[in-house]
């Protein structure tokens, strides 16, 4: 009788084991799930507020001059991408319009010493 008690315990204990283990396992999964959700939401909103311009940029003489304004434009707050040619005489230019605009992505190329328009 006394062995059936022990073992009758010995499950007792063990049950107990299995449930604190599921709850903190539930509880991990669950954790981290919801950090997941968060960051692919942040995202997808981000994604929605990007605007890609083309500027036309005159008065550069060098693929130099091209870096120097990439340099300016990419430490822009706002600004998430950008590309400029100087055999195209260009940038292309993405930012997020919640943090910045067309006119000031134009003022950095003006205050750099060329003359930037908005393309078409």
């Amino acid at each position: 009788m006394n062995n059936q008690k022990q073992t009758l315990n010995n499950h007792r204990i063990l049950l107990a084991l299995l449930s604190v283990f599921a709850l903190v396992t539930i509880g991990a999964s669950a954790f981290f799930m919801r950090g997941q959700f968060q960051v692919n939401a942040a995202d997808a909103t981000s994604v929605a507020k990007t605007v890609r311009v083309q500027i036309a940029v005159e008065g550069m003489h060098c693929s130099g001059c091209a870096s120097g304004i990439k340099s300016m434009l990419k430490r822009t707050e706002g600004v998430v991408s950008a590309e400029v040619s100087y055999e195209n005489k260009e940038a292309v230019v993405e930012y997020d319009t919640e943090r910045t605009t067309t006119d000031k992505i134009l003022e950095v190329i003006t205050n750099l010493g060329y003359k930037a328009n908005v393309k078409g």
